[in-house]
């Protein structure tokens, strides 16, 4: 449920955006092309959204000031540490097909496969809109992955006395191989 939350979030800010985007965009257009490309317009603004929505996926829901605390364990640097996480948390057994769908519904598992996903469209945009390479999609990809964690780390920019999740080296991977699969 929350991700439905942050999606309506991101549909409730979207116009106000917009609207402070919409002036700057019809002069820069104007002034670089002598018109306003709609097609142009509206994959841009779709760009915007999505920005939007997996910032919002990624902050909220908020908790109470009151509810966050110190955690010395909010900080992971292990890489590949969710491959044991979801062997751990899971029910999966390799040899036991009976448990693979269950795995797939345990949070070990759609975290990791919401968080590759999350950065696919990213790596189009790069490379259709924008008309990145690979190293370039690579690097703004790692970017933007390495933004969300530092905001989450920051505790949403010290707005929190401690970070109210975790900074996972593993989310840096995956978001952005999924940006390197958006680009292929």
């Amino acid at each position: 449920m929350t991700y439905l939350f942050s999606i309506r979030a991101s549909i409730a800010w979207f116009p106000i955006l917009a609207l402070l985007f919409t002036v700057p965009f019809l002069i820069v257009q104007y002034h670089k092309y002598g018109s306003v490309n709609l097609l142009r317009a509206v994959i841009l603004y779709s760009f915007i959204f999505y920005l939007l929505t997996i910032y919002f996926l990624v902050i909220l829901p908020l908790p109470k000031k009151s509810d966050v605390t110190y955690n010395p364990n909010c900080i992971k640097l292990i890489p590949f540490r969710f491959i044991l996480d979801f062997l751990k948390e899971s029910p999966f057994v390799w040899n036991n097909p009976s448990t693979y769908l269950k795995a797939i519904a345990s949070p070990s598992f759609y975290t990791v496969i919401f968080n590759f996903f999350m950065t696919i469209p990213y790596g189009m945009y790069l490379r259709y809109y924008f008309k990145c390479n690979l190293k370039q999609t690579i690097k703004y990809s790692f970017f933007l992955s390495l933004f969300f964690e530092l905001t989450q780390l920051s505790g949403l920019y010290g707005i929190y006395p401690y970070p109210y999740r975790v900074f996972d080296v593993d989310d840096l991977i995956i978001n952005t191989l999924g940006g390197i699969i958006g680009y292929y």
